[in-house]
């Protein structure tokens, strides 16, 4: 766009330049002259202004592209500490005799230990059950599927190795 331009402004001035006569007409031409030089440094000034704009624009949608994967990423953390939040606050085991204690404690301890490979959801069922009773019998203890007070206090070493 810039090189019609500038071919146009030639042609006009060749075209003035053509039609004039020296003496009187001389002042008129250059004074065309000069508006089509100033013309030609606005259109390259515009030019110029240009090609900056399109390289901030493009500077700006990579940062842009930049961001919403922070923003991705970040989503992805909340929910899984949201997740982990619902675990961590959700199941608190009692047994008969009325010992309470975080389940998530129980299945990541056990889980240490090495005899629960199961989901730490805060859920005691079968299979964290089932790793009690494992644990109970490989610890000598009254195996009952219960964890109390008695397995708990050999079960808890293994909760802070897990750490």
């Amino acid at each position: 766009m810039k090189m019609a331009l500038l071919v146009f402004l030639s042609v006009l001035t060749f075209g003035v330049s053509g039609c004039v006569t020296k003496g009187a007409h001389q002042k008129e031409m250059n004074m065309v002259q000069g508006q089509i030089g100033a013309l030609s440094q606005e259109v390259s000034r515009i030019d110029a202004s240009l090609r900056e704009t399109e390289s901030a624009l493009k500077e700006e949608e990579a940062r842009y592209k930049s961001l919403n994967a922070e923003l991705a990423a970040s989503r992805g953390r909340i929910g899984s500490l949201k997740e982990e939040r619902g675990v961590l606050s959700g199941g608190t085991y009692r047994t008969p005799s009325g010992f309470e204690l975080p389940s998530v404690s129980i299945q990541r301890a056990l889980k240490s230990a090495g005899y629960y490979d199961g989901k730490i959801d805060g859920k005691i069922g079968p299979a964290t059950r089932a790793a009690i009773r494992d644990f109970q019998t490989g610890h000598g203890l009254t195996v009952d599927g219960v964890c109390g007070r008695k397995t708990w206090e050999k079960l808890k070493t293994y909760l802070d190795t897990s750490k």
